[in-house]
């Protein structure tokens, strides 16, 4: 089922849109105007923006939001995602992504983050993992003597899940061929007290400490000995403490983590009362993978693994190590990745699983 939304739906007031047994959906808008689609299954919900890059605002199950903390609490009627940041989750790219480098002119993480779209809709349905509510839509990039294109992602909930699956679909429609990048960008809380469990050994080959800083940062000396003292002992990020600060940021590049018989690696923030921050993703989709800690006085964030077809160091760095795609005229690339929280038990299960991966 799809039910397509129209702009003339939203009022400052929630009003429910779908009901069904286990699963709904109301439409909402922000005090700042935005309009969202809150979906909903019986251990919590998900707050979409379905014309401001599908971007996921919010998600908040068993009555915790899983969202990173920032000065934002609300989106924002802005052209940048920089100027409202503090989503849960976000897509990157298509046609540049990451951090522009010196000679880029690129935007940070290109324009998929808050991308008008001009048309999304309400899904619904039942697949392999069982009924679900989703919101889906299509943007599309269309420049004169340029690019040409189509972005389709979706997100479903599910009814006895809390672990959201994210797919994005981006086709060319241009008669040529199209250089592509992206990463699908989720932003956690950096809470201390927890501990990462990851499908990857905690060694220099396979995490790389970034030692540039991007463009929208400002570093100094004792920032600098921190990454010296990291680079010397990467499990020490292992652990989150109350005394630690990650100011402005650090960011990983996870090599060649280890996968299940499916094809799926896995990474979890098992916090303090055991249940888990969790992401997903199949490396044979997205083979490269950055973390992004960041705890200051105004922003705590914990991007635990940020799938990507490419480094976040901006486009020319990444094209010239080999790892910009291009996709051929009126041909797709699509990826699945499935983030969200697990109970005490599903965590410790999953963690069994990483162990054995790692043997």
């Amino acid at each position: 089922m799809k039910i397509e939304l129209q702009r003339e739906f939203f009022a400052q007031k929630e009003r429910p849109f779908v009901r069904g047994e286990q699963l709904e959906a109301d439409l909402i808008k922000f005090k700042s105007g935005i309009p969202a689609v809150r979906l909903r299954n019986r251990f919590g919900y998900i707050d979409v923006l379905p014309y401001h890059g599908q971007m996921i605002w919010d998600a908040v199950f068993n009555g915790r939001s899983l969202k990173m903390m920032t000065p934002f609490d609300e989106p924002r009627d802005v052209d940048s995602f920089l100027d409202t940041y503090g989503c849960y989750m976000m897509h990157c790219g298509a046609l540049r992504m990451g951090c522009p480098g010196p000679d880029d002119e690129h935007l940070q993480h290109g324009e998929l983050p808050y991308a008008k779209y001009a048309s999304a809709s309400v899904t619904a349905g039942e697949d392999a993992k069982g009924e679900y509510i989703g919101l889906a839509g299509v943007y599309e990039y269309n420049r004169a003597f340029g690019d040409h294109y189509y972005a389709e992602p979706e997100v479903k909930l599910y009814a006895e899940s809390m672990v959201l699956e994210v797919s994005i679909r981006i086709e060319n429609l241009a008669c040529k061929p199209m250089e592509m990048m992206y990463m699908c960008h989720i932003n956690n809380r950096a809470v201390p007290g927890g501990r990462i469990v990851q499908a990857l050994p905690w060694t220099k080959q396979h995490m790389t400490l970034r030692d540039s800083a991007p463009k929208t940062v400002q570093v100094d000396e004792i920032y600098r000995r921190f990454l010296k003292e990291i680079n010397e002992n990467i499990q020490r990020t292992e652990r989150i403490n109350e005394e630690d600060v990650y100011d402005p940021e650090i960011v990983f590049f996870l090599n060649r983590p280890k996968t299940d018989e499916d094809g799926w690696t896995h990474f979890m923030y098992v916090r303090p009362d055991g249940s888990a921050d969790y992401t997903c993703y199949k490396p044979d989709e997205l083979d490269h993978c950055s973390r992004w800690i960041v705890r200051s006085k105004s922003m705590e964030a914990l991007g635990l693994a940020l799938p990507a077809t490419a480094d976040a160091e901006g486009y020319l760095a990444e094209k010239e190590k080999g790892n910009i795609l291009t996709i051929a005229p009126k041909q797709t690339f699509q990826t699945t990745i499935r983030v969200g929280c697990l109970n005490k038990d599903d965590s410790k299960k999953v963690e069994d699983w990483i162990n054995q991966i790692l043997i």
